[in-house]
């Protein structure tokens, strides 16, 4: 199963071997097919069932990427098991094994049109599994393109604070200063959020196009930067309703004045 991970700026796709569900009343079918499973690379695990009711239970514990499945099974009907397969886990792959062409009549019946005759061709059902594998890939590609699309769209950076996590839109800092272990952000709308990091580690996080270490204790936003005074050697920012005057170091405001802020 490839599973996709999205946390503090991080995307991160893990590749993880597929989990095969054999579904088979015949114990030699399963032990050719089991055998030649754990031979395949993308394969990780391989289950077995020899009947439909234990092939449910399998198929609820272990959430298979892909079922091989002989419909003609004692106990509950096989087209009984497709659509609840198909109801639980509509992205699993359902592959038909039968030794009757009948079965494959069956099987598109029911939506799946996978069917592969016994005694089965090895090298066309790994082929199968492999296309499966790709397709996979290229889906978690698409969700990592379209979640990174959402990121720029809403780059929010995820904040701890004393009583919980916020979200907040660089573009709404006017400045941020250091308080020992902790960095206090001023918005533009006048209000202020406590933040449980050092201001370096902000730093580190904040876009070096939008943002300035105008002293050893305080960040400003360049978007929100009014005037600059070589000579006092401070800057003013201004929110909504509010500007601030701010000290920095002598160094940090001759390169402020140098920068091209157009």
């Amino acid at each position: 199963m490839i599973n996709l991970l999205i946390g503090e700026g991080k995307i991160q796709s893990m590749d993880q071997k597929l989990t095969i569900l054999i579904v088979d009343s015949e114990q030699d079918d399963r032990d050719i097919l089991r055998n030649f499973l754990l031979e395949v690379p993308i394969v990780g695990r391989v289950e077995e069932a020899s009947t439909t009711e234990e092939a449910l239970f399998k198929f609820i514990a272990t959430n298979p990427d892909i079922v091989l499945l002989d419909n003609l099974m004692p106990g509950r009907d096989g087209t009984e098991l497709i659509q609840l397969f198909k109801g639980k886990a509509p992205n699993c792959l359902t592959i038909i094994t039968s030794s009757r062409k009948d079965s494959a009549i069956i099987a598109i019946q029911n939506g799946i049109y996978d069917f592969i005759l016994k005694p089965a061709d090895l090298c066309h059902l790994q082929e199968r599994i492999e296309l499966f594998h790709k397709q996979q890939q290229a889906s978690i590609d698409k969700k990592i393109q379209q979640a990174l699309s959402s990121l720029e769209q809403n780059p929010k950076l995820r904040i701890s604070t004393t009583n919980n996590h916020i979200l907040i839109n660089p573009d709404d800092i006017v400045y941020i200063e250091a308080d020992g272990a902790y960095s206090t952000m001023y918005l533009q709308n006048g209000s202020k959020e406590v933040a449980n990091t050092y201001l370096g580690k902000l730093e580190k996080i904040l876009s070096k196009e939008q943002f300035f270490r105008l002293s050893r204790s305080t960040i400003i936003n360049l978007h929100k930067l009014s005037q600059v005074n070589r000579v006092a050697n401070t800057c003013t920012v201004v929110g909504t309703n509010f500007e601030v005057s701010l000290s920095g170091s002598r160094r940090q405001i001759k390169i402020l004045c140098e920068m091209d802020l157009n």
